[in-house]
């Protein structure tokens, strides 16, 4: 009996990933997760977001709506096929903590000899590239705003920005201390729109990275916030106090620190450095880092990244739904003289 090619490339996918398991065990889980998903209006607002700074690779939605297409490309063989290309050993660094050398290297040779010494298919994804751009979603649950702008890759990738972190502390937002509006310049400017939680993240990753500032509560408060919000990043540029620059550069040190005393962050972060160029993170060449930052690099950051230069702005329609949203700002009523920021507003809609 002649067995065909394509039967055993097909029986080995099956090996690798059983088609029932992703019908019965998988797919439930991802629909239960898009309905999750579609109630955070604080999570579509930052995926939205990421998806027009960057289109493609951190682009890409990490918990995709439920209008995404996941049935016409996703199935049990597509993965298994994936898996191919992604488990190779170009793609898997082997990091360790405390283990005994012997030992790992036991284990290593038992467990990772059978390894593709390349990938059947290249899975790396191109350069992230910051593009920037506006999104308006009408949305059922509550008000979200995100202002994002470029940011800092990690310690290991190939942009990183210690400033940017010393930044991202020194705008601040919320304050986490009950009963108190904090001491951050965000925190101070938004006094007044006590209906709005305002909160700074530098997201990092290996390529590219994300500074975002998002704002929910009520439409009114969101509204009024965002202009503060917009003032005080311009406000940087003339100068902040001594210690007001001190106390962002000792807090943006802390939460390094802070992070990377977590075993696993750090263990996560040097695997990814050695995949993607070779290098492992060192907390204390981090921390010197951040202890390099001058006010004047901060100032650079201020004029080279948020300064925009453009504007793209595509407002979002519901089809034959007439409703009318609460008034949310748009990125041509902030007070920056050009617009290349990247926004994402979901409105709470109400029916006429």
């Amino acid at each position: 009996m002649q067995v065909r090619q394509d039967d055993i490339e097909e029986r080995n996918l099956d090996l690798i990933f059983a088609d029932h398991v992703f019908k019965e065990e998988i797919a439930p889980i991802i629909q239960l997760q898009q309905k999750r998903f579609l109630g955070d209006v604080k999570g579509m607002a930052t995926n939205s977001a990421y998806g027009l700074a960057f289109h493609r690779g951190l682009g890409v939605p990490l918990y995709p709506s439920s209008s995404t297409p996941l049935s016409k490309y996703l199935d049990a063989e597509t993965i298994a096929d994936y898996s191919l290309s992604a488990y190779a050993k170009p793609s898997i660094s082997l990091v360790a903590n405390g283990a005994e050398p012997g030992e790992l290297s036991k284990w290593v040779n038992e467990f990772f000899t059978d390894l593709p010494s390349q990938a059947s298919s290249s899975t790396k994804p191109a350069q992230s590239k910051y593009h920037g751009g506006e999104e308006r979603i009408a949305h059922g649950s509550g008000n979200a705003m995100v202002l994002g702008f470029p940011g800092s890759s990690s310690f290991t990738g190939s942009s990183y920005k210690p400033e940017v972190s010393v930044l991202a502390a020194l705008l601040g937002g919320s304050s986490s201390i009950k009963w108190s509006t904090g001491f951050s310049l965000l925190s101070k400017a938004s006094e007044k729109f006590q209906g709005a939680s305002i909160v700074t993240k530098s997201d990092i990753y290996s390529d590219a990275g994300f500074l975002n500032i998002t704002m929910t509560g009520t439409a009114k408060d969101i509204r009024g916030a965002a202009g503060e919000v917009v003032k005080t990043i311009e406000s940087v540029a003339s100068g902040v106090s001594k210690e007001e620059f001190q106390k962002a550069k000792a807090l943006a040190k802390f939460k390094e620190l802070d992070f990377a005393q977590n075993i696993s962050a750090g263990i996560e972060l040097t695997g990814a450095g050695l995949v993607h160029g070779d290098k492992a993170y060192q907390i204390d060449e981090v921390a010197k880092a951040i202890d390099g930052v001058t006010e004047d690099k901060v100032k650079q950051v201020r004029l080279t990244s948020l300064i925009p230069i453009y504007e793209l702005c595509s407002k979002s329609k519901v089809a034959n739904i007439p409703y009318r949203p609460q008034r949310l700002c748009s990125s041509r009523e902030l007070p920056f003289p050009q617009s290349e920021i990247c926004t994402c507003c979901l409105t709470r809609k109400r029916l006429d």
